[in-house]
């Protein structure tokens, strides 16, 4: 077996260290990233105008099939019971849905579109709450 000096064998390791960095940096920034979007819209929106909007979200995601994985996929709530205990339980959304981006920069260029803030501008006002919850997967849930 051959002498490797202490040195030596330092830079080897915090070269691997760098290297093994690097790849896991780059793993997570090209991972992909789900969303997950739920609308409540105002007691006086119509349901036509309801299915005018969610008509919309699918035709502006529709546009840009280069940045998804999966476009998205979703519908109205089903009436779901669950027993909690103390636990409070949102119960006033009219429609959801999931889509996947190939990765955070391809989020970030879709939401970056022209189109998407014209979306949301015309849609807003028919709103009473969003919830939007974007995440890449990780093992044990992040935790």
């Amino acid at each position: 077996m051959r002498f490797i000096a202490p040195s030596f064998r330092i830079f080897l390791l915090s070269t691997y260290l760098v290297y093994t960095t690097m790849a896991t940096q780059s793993a997570s920034t090209s991972s992909p990233v789900t969303r997950i979007a739920t609308f409540r819209f105002r007691d006086e929106v119509t349901p036509a105008q309801k299915g005018d909007r969610t008509a919309a979200f699918l035709a502006l995601y529709s546009e840009h099939p280069e940045l998804l994985v999966e476009g998205p996929k979703g519908g109205r709530p089903l009436n779901t019971p669950l027993n909690l205990t103390n636990v409070k339980r949102e119960s006033v959304w009219d429609t959801g849905f999931v889509v996947v981006f190939k990765d955070e920069a391809a989020r970030q260029k879709f939401d970056l579109d022209p189109g998407h803030d014209r979306l949301k501008e015309e849609t807003d006002p028919l709103l009473e709450q969003v919830f939007v919850y974007d995440f890449v997967a990780q093992p044990n849930l992040g935790w």
